[in-house]
């Protein structure tokens, strides 16, 4: 594995691992991880828990303010309107808005679509 390689799967590790975090806060209502988490998160569970998880510094989270915006965001990552939210939604909702931010973090996702 090259310098760069490991750069990267590094990047990759911390940053997927943040959004597990903050997705986790939010299945199961927000208790910390226990029988209620599911591996999903229904818009009621976003609505309620989105508050939690703005702080952590994702493009995508940040000023969400109003139930309004949150429900905008829900539908935004529900990307087959399925009425759930998976990890993998999750995940690419918020790259997708850390590479069109042109963020690092942005940045560093992208290298994977080059």
């Amino acid at each position: 594995m090259s310098e760069k390689e490991f750069r990267l799967f590094c990047t990759y590790a911390c940053s997927y691992a943040a959004m597990y975090d903050a997705f986790a806060k939010i299945d199961g209502g927000g208790a910390g991880r226990d029988a209620n988490d599911d591996k999903r998160i229904e818009a009621a569970e976003f609505e309620k828990g989105y508050k939690g998880v703005t702080s952590y510094g994702f493009k995508a989270l940040e000023g969400l303010t109003k139930k309004s915006e949150a429900k905008a965001a829900f539908e935004k990552m529900d990307d087959n309107g399925g009425g759930i939210v998976l990890l993998d939604e999750w995940c690419e909702f918020i790259k997708a808005a850390e590479i069109k931010a042109g963020t690092a973090l942005g940045k560093s996702l992208a290298e994977d679509e080059e």
